[in-house]
């Protein structure tokens, strides 16, 4: 499963998912990657015990969450219940794809330069870059 491109609304200088959703998406993602499963009010008794917030506000980031293909949801009764389309470890590995085959497309030679620089600085690092290109190797690939 593809989740829509959410490259388009890429904000490099925010912290973890809010490089690509907005605060408040963020925060009711984690909530329901967390739950598994969740009602509009279920994320709004969650979210209002840190900030002061709208149940009709939840309501319309869950529906937007849920037309960028991040959460689906299914009618129970009067109500719906939202679910987590993707894992987050699925919707992570995703976008950092998408980020970084958009700037090796582009910028190949930046980019690995940059890569290359910010690997330098950590021995965990290119302990682990060794890893990956001794595992590719010994796959043949």
């Amino acid at each position: 499963m593809k989740i829509k491109s959410l490259i388009g609304d890429f904000k490099p200088k925010q912290k973890g998912l809010g490089k690509v959703l907005g605060p408040l998406e963020a925060a009711v993602m984690d909530i329901v990657w967390h739950k598994e499963e969740a009602t509009v009010r279920d994320v709004y008794e969650n979210l209002r015990g840190s900030r002061k917030i709208a149940y009709t506000t939840v309501m319309t980031i869950m529906t937007r969450l849920a037309d960028k293909d991040l959460l689906l949801k299914d009618k129970e009764g009067i109500a719906y219940t939202y679910r987590p389309a993707v894992s987050k470890e699925f919707f992570t590995k995703s976008l950092v794809g998408e980020v970084m085959d958009g700037l090796f497309d582009d910028y190949a030679d930046a980019a690995f330069s940059h890569f290359m620089e910010r690997v330098e600085e950590d021995e965990d690092k290119i302990a682990q870059l060794e890893q990956l290109i001794k595992n590719r190797r010994d796959k043949g690939e």
